[in-house]
């Protein structure tokens, strides 16, 4: 998409846009350029705005930034693959595979909590419940900015997306699989589609609360002293 856009009007663009194919789709970019464009949102996350480092811990494998979250991305091959294991699965995939289908992209967005005390080793899911302190506030506000900036990146590229919670992507099964740690806590799946997904022909769920309480003056109150 070439047309030149003012910050204001991506913002007020982006909308939620839950695509459920009923088959693989081919993809509109090739494998080169699908890198490419996650290559390009990633730059959008790393400038979110963040006011703790990640705990040491966290920096290991290869990932020792002080981000206090990470991604784990996929490009359509990748997503269609994930797709087929997850139905052979014990655990209901549910809609995710029909995203998987339809995906250009996947990035799977995590933040990293500063836990105090002994976790439990045996678990099926993150460590929760997690420390609720200002640090963990703070990574938890730092990795939502991050997909924001992904989502209105992606918006402005002319990109349906949606910010899925996950759903089988947060057991333990699909983690292993995919060597996303169960330490670090899943905040978003965040699912890049073609271009051109609106003329498929298949459901593209928008988001239920898009138009809800948005006016200013109901959310919001100026204060004089």
């Amino acid at each position: 998409m070439n047309t030149e856009y003012h910050v204001s009007d991506v913002i007020k663009q982006r909308k939620t846009a839950k695509v459920l194919a009923d088959a693989p789709w081919m993809p509109s970019l090739k494998a080169s350029e699908q890198e490419e464009l996650i290559s390009d949102l990633l730059e959008l996350a790393a400038c979110a705005p963040y006011h703790y480092k990640s705990a040491a811990k966290y920096h290991t494998s290869g990932l020792e930034s002080p981000l206090p979250f990470r991604a784990y991305t996929m490009t359509s091959g990748t997503c269609r693959k994930l797709a087929r294991q997850l139905q052979s699965m014990d655990a209901p995939p549910g809609k995710i595979v029909n995203m998987l289908w339809a995906a250009e992209a996947l990035i799977m967005m995590t933040w990293l909590p500063d836990v105090f005390g002994d976790q439990p080793q045996q678990r099926e899911m993150e460590p929760l419940p997690f420390t609720g302190n200002l640090r963990n506030m703070e990574h938890i506000a730092a990795s939502s900015a991050a997909i924001q900036n992904i989502l209105i990146g992606a918006t402005q590229k002319g990109f349906p997306n949606y910010w899925s919670s996950g759903g089988v992507l947060r057991q333990k099964a699909a983690r292993q699989l995919l060597g996303v740690p169960l330490e670090e806590m899943l905040l978003g799946c965040l699912f890049i589609f073609p271009e051109d997904a609106y003329d498929r022909g298949v459901e593209i769920k928008p988001g239920k609360f898009h138009n809800e309480g948005k006016k200013v003056l109901t959310w919001s109150k100026s204060i004089t002293l």
